[in-house]
């Protein structure tokens, strides 16, 4: 078997696991529910715990996101929402599913936990919900993907993906990460990692037909490698194409590519006339040139997508107080990277998502602290200042449209 260590680069200092505390009492409460929910590592300021912070309309003005609502929650965590739902998952441990419920006050509520596996290495990579009663989440340590409904909190199914016909290297352990659902197939992203987080060669996915739940076929693709990572790593563009990131390796692997690959609508195959390869670019506005991968990526519209990327003339070899992450906007059609005119982040940061036209980005900057920065999509403008003030790095953030 493959020896898969439980750590991230990005999260050396956070690995201590404090549990849940939802009984602190609320000191204040605000007007309107959360239009976001930031997951935020205090790691930074010396603690081992992670909070989640909601935040409503009129505090995304430059407020500080206010930690007397938030919920203390295992370190690492990460967020998706649902209706009025947030779901918040660890991604170092711990196989459980939380739900808190929005109410008008700006608080969230905790109404449901789900366990989905005992296991003491277990480890939730990723969510996607298929609809209000069906979710997938992938457990990247043991191999499976649990079927469960959302509204019930129940588990239904669990699809086994330990099988030397899903794994390149006949081992059984394809370590499911990022998963897109498209047209009645849940395409699942693989680490297929030898020593965490070194990757086997190779981008690999699996496809799943939905309506089974029924894996059908492993594919591969050798001119990049580690396909797809958690968050949004594998989206689907306005042509209902497929674009999956592959972060090689962080770049520890010498020959081994990052980039994005392509799966067009229709296919179930690699899209062999495409590679955005930027290993092997050069980036004009880049110190030294040159960018190794993208830890979290965004699609907005019309083929460009955003993202933070590490590189290596900025990078020391710490990831908690090197600022060496660019945000950049991605054409992928064009097959360009141009970095947007906001404060460089640590690897602590990293989080990407999407509000309307803005683009918000979680980072943790050498001047002004930690918090959220936004880029409009359509006019190009992006924040001087955080628009939220986090209290500590926003590893991850769930909107509610």
């Amino acid at each position: 078997m493959k020896k898969v260590f439980f750590y991230l680069p990005m999260l050396f200092v956070a690995l201590t696991f404090v549990a849940c505390d939802d009984d602190n009492p609320v000191e204040e409460t605000t007007t309107g529910k959360a239009q976001l929910v930031l997951a935020c590592d205090m790691g930074v300021l010396g603690s081992d715990v992670s909070y989640l912070i909601p935040v409503t309309e009129n505090e995304m003005n430059g407020a500080t996101a206010a930690l007397n609502r938030a919920h203390e929650v295992y370190s690492s965590a990460r967020v998706a929402a649902l209706n009025d739902w947030l779901f918040s998952f660890s991604g170092m441990d711990k196989a459980v599913i939380s739900r808190y419920q929005r109410q008008d006050d700006g608080t969230l509520v905790k109404d449901a936990s789900l366990e989905l596996s005992t296991h003491a290495g277990a480890m939730v990579a990723n969510v996607i919900f298929i609809s209000d009663t069906k979710a997938y989440a992938s457990l990247m340590i043991e191999n499976k993907i649990v079927v469960f409904n959302p509204t019930t909190m129940t588990k239904t199914k669990e699809i086994d993906l330990a099988k030397a016909e899903l794994s390149c290297d006949g081992q059984a352990t394809p370590n499911p990460m990022g998963m897109v659902l498209r047209d009645g197939k849940v395409f699942v992203g693989c680490g297929e990692y030898a020593d965490m987080p070194i990757s086997n060669d190779g981008a690999h996915v699996i496809v799943i037909d939905e309506a089974t739940d029924t894996p059908e076929k492993f594919i591969s693709d050798m001119r990049a490698s580690t396909a797809s990572f958690w968050e949004n790593e594998m989206f689907v563009d306005d042509r209902g194409d497929i674009y999956i990131n592959c972060w090689a390796s962080y770049g520890f692997v010498p020959g081994q590519k990052a980039g994005f690959l392509r799966i067009k609508k229709g296919e179930t195959d690699f899209d062999t006339d495409y590679f955005f390869n930027f290993t092997d670019m050069t980036i004009a506005g880049v110190e030294g040139g040159k960018l190794t991968n993208f830890y979290s990526t965004q699609y907005a519209a019309d083929g460009i997508a955003y993202g933070v990327c590490s590189c290596p003339a900025l990078f020391t070899g710490d990831f908690l107080n090197d600022h060496f992450l660019y945000a950049l906007k991605i054409d992928l059609y064009n097959q360009t990277l141009s970095p947007l005119s906001l404060p460089l982040t640590s690897a602590y940061a990293t989080a990407v998502s999407k509000k309307g036209n803005e683009i918000l980005f979680g980072l943790s900057t050498a001047s002004q602290g930690a918090g959220v920065f936004s880029y409009n999509h359509q006019t190009g403008q992006a924040s001087s200042s955080p628009i939220i003030n986090a209290p500590g790095s926003v590893m991850s953030m769930a909107v509610f449209e």
